[in-house]
């Protein structure tokens, strides 16, 4: 794996970020059908490579350390309080074993929260949150819309995953949203009730960062303002679902958004 700080790495993303810049530039028809069809495709291999690794992760970290780490991750920054936890547990567990087995450098990582799975997540929602803002750049979000409404497994392993993957996770959200609320093509019914059906429970239960937000104020206003928008587009049944799902997960988080209170009112 290359790591994203090395300059390999950050030099073939200035070439992806020429190449497809130009051919925006440019504006010739093949270019830009060049543009979609790879971003497209870059599109649904990651978020594919970010679902599996997520769950490896989950798996990596299942061990001896399942029910308690999930309980505490629900917890307001429950995400930053669990590395510590498992950080303490490992020492414990290290000291104990080193009476009798020692295990393995990269077990030990694991253990921590600091594993090459946690790194690969961290990066691939980079990438991903990437290829989103050139999709949304040439203007090609449909086939990404249908990718995001069809994620369930990521859309749930992205509630417990760590607030670096979370945070990038909620901008590709809310950007795919954002763009529902405002595309001048037909979307079908039901991906737009997948899509919030599925991404709405990470809009309320996602840390909002300790060192950042993931969204700013103006930008969580203009999240609601497209969800009303999104909602107020689909069938009173649908909306009852979504609404229903919606206050519950809402008044039982400790975030304040999204704020769906006018949606719910009408």
């Amino acid at each position: 794996m290359i790591l994203a700080t090395s300059r390999k790495y950050q030099f073939e993303v200035a070439m992806a970020n020429r190449i497809v810049d130009e051919n925006v530039r440019d504006g010739g028809a093949e270019l830009l059908h060049i543009n979609r069809r790879v971003l497209s495709s870059a599109f649904a291999r990651t978020t594919g490579l970010l679902y599996r690794t997520l769950q490896r992760e989950e798996v990596a970290g299942d061990d001896g350390f399942a029910w308690p780490s999930r309980i505490i991750k629900a917890l307001p920054l429950g995400s930053y309080v669990v590395s510590y936890v498992k950080g303490f547990s490992h020492c414990v567990s290290t000291f104990v074993n080193s009476i009798g087995t020692s295990q393995s450098l990269k077990r030990q990582q694991l253990a921590i929260g600091g594993g090459e799975e946690e790194i690969r997540a961290e990066k691939l929602a980079q990438e991903l949150l990437w290829i989103m803002d050139k999709l949304r750049l040439c203007g090609v979000v449909d086939e990404a819309l249908m990718q995001w409404s069809f994620a369930s497994g990521l859309a749930s392993f992205s509630l417990t995953s760590n607030p670096r993957v979370q945070g990038s996770i909620v901008k590709i959200s809310a950007i795919l949203v954002e763009e529902l609320s405002r595309v001048d093509y037909e979307v079908p019914r039901q991906a737009k009730f997948r899509l919030l059906r599925l991404w709405l429970p990470l809009f309320c239960f996602a840390g909002n960062g300790l060192a950042f937000p993931f969204l700013i104020v103006y930008e969580k206003a203009e999240t609601e303002r497209a969800l009303d928008i999104v909602i107020s587009t689909l069938p009173a049944n649908d909306q009852e679902a979504i609404l229903t799902n919606w206050l519950q997960d809402f008044t039982i988080s400790s975030s304040e958004s999204p704020n769906l209170q006018v949606s719910y009112g009408r």
